[in-house]
């Protein structure tokens, strides 16, 4: 081979790879300033509502595409339609290994509002832009160094203080359920004060009322619920035998919750009737998961109690409540790895095969129902 030929192929390989390198770290410098083109596009009330479900609060959709706050604590994010996760920064030079990483927010609470990313901090409000720039703290809600638990709802971030560590911990004191607004500099006002919130199992927000799942004393029922109207302010006892955490939804009409092993409730919000309306027994007891969305139902059985993430399978009903698709998700390593269902959004079903990191698998809705189906892995960049 002449030697100016073998130059030459050398020239090419070190390009190429110079090539590569530059595509690997610009795919981490993507500019988010426009809402990303969708048929699907929704109103904006919509993607700054709070969502219920097992990611609320960490998965989080917006007119810019998907946002993922992962238990290592970075924000991962999602074209719009792509199920492609990256981790959320355009700094130059940054290995996104940091905490000068601009996609490091140490916790997982995140929210939208008008063209911002909110999250908290220990008792902190933060923003950003949608690119994960411009980071910037704008109040403190309390003093100390008490935890918070919360949501962000329609431009407020709604919370209870919890002194003992967690919701329905000993050593809680704080009986009040509060708000703030995120996008100026009013302090936060009381919205509930009930001892109920000591007792906290979860708490949920449906347009105007705000229902408290409340830890039950007794032992052969999970829990209590009860609704509370931020119009009229009236409280009001629903029902001592709901469903915990992961396991119901609230409309405007109804409740829905799934009792293990026994099946799937409907409580009627005008009436105030609660009715079995499909049994459901599955061999192993086990636990369960039940989250709901527009299209389906997605019933998740772990085959222990507490939950094996190992050991998980995935039963998908219709709104009629008519099973028509099911799938083991046997992705998850390792015993102490925690990992699976993160929400349902657009063509796709997404998980995780370790919560500690970015969504790695997504079942494609057009295959629920063909016999087809199956977890893609999601490619990495």
């Amino acid at each position: 081979m002449p030697k100016n030929m073998h130059s030459l192929i050398i020239l090419i390989l070190i390009a190429g790879c110079l090539a590569s390198c530059l595509m690997l770290v610009s795919c981490n410098k993507k500019t988010i300033q426009e809402p990303a083109a969708s048929s699907d596009s929704k109103p904006e009330s919509y993607y700054t509502s709070y969502k219920q479900g097992f990611s609320a609060a960490r998965f989080l959709e917006t007119p810019y595409g998907t946002y993922f706050s992962s238990r290592d604590g970075y924000l991962y994010y999602s074209e719009k339609g792509n199920t492609k996760f990256i981790k959320l920064c355009n700094k130059p030079d940054c290995n996104h290994n940091s905490i000068d990483c601009n996609a490091y927010i140490k916790w997982y609470k995140i929210g939208y509002y008008d063209k911002k990313i909110y999250y908290i901090t220990g008792n902190t409000l933060n923003c950003m832009d949608m690119d994960g720039s411009n980071h910037r703290n704008i109040k403190a809600l309390y003093e100390g160094y008490d935890n918070n638990f919360g949501y962000f709802h329609n431009g407020y971030y709604y919370y209870v203080i919890t002194k003992g560590g967690s919701i329905g911990a000993f050593g809680n004191e704080d009986n009040n359920l509060y708000r703030v607004k995120v996008d100026d500099d009013s302090t936060p006002e009381i919205v509930l004060t009930n001892d109920a919130i000591l007792r906290l199992y979860m708490f949920t927000i449906v347009g105007d009322n705000i229902y408290i799942i409340e830890f039950n004393t007794d032992a052969t029922k999970v829990a209590s619920l009860y609704s509370f109207s931020t119009i009229s302010k009236n409280w009001t006892m629903l029902t001592d035998n709901w469903a915990g955490a992961g396991a119901y939804y609230i409309d405007d009409n109804k409740g829905y919750c799934y009792m293990r092993n026994i099946g799937f409730y409907e409580y009627d919000l005008t009436t105030n009737e609660m009715n079995l309306v499909k049994p459901t027994e599955l061999d192993d007891i086990g636990t369960c998961s039940a989250f709901y969305y527009p299209d389906y139902i997605y019933l998740i059985h772990y085959s222990s109690d507490p939950p094996s993430y190992l050991n998980q399978i995935l039963y998908i009903y219709d709104r009629d409540y008519n099973l028509i698709d099911s799938i083991k998700f046997d992705k998850v390593y390792g015993k102490s790895t925690s990992g699976g269902f993160i929400g349902d959004v657009d063509k796709y079903v997404i998980f995780s095969s370790n919560y500690n990191e970015q969504p790695d698998y997504y079942i494609d809705k057009s295959e629920i129902g063909t016999g087809n189906l199956m977890f893609h892995k999601i490619e990495d960049w």
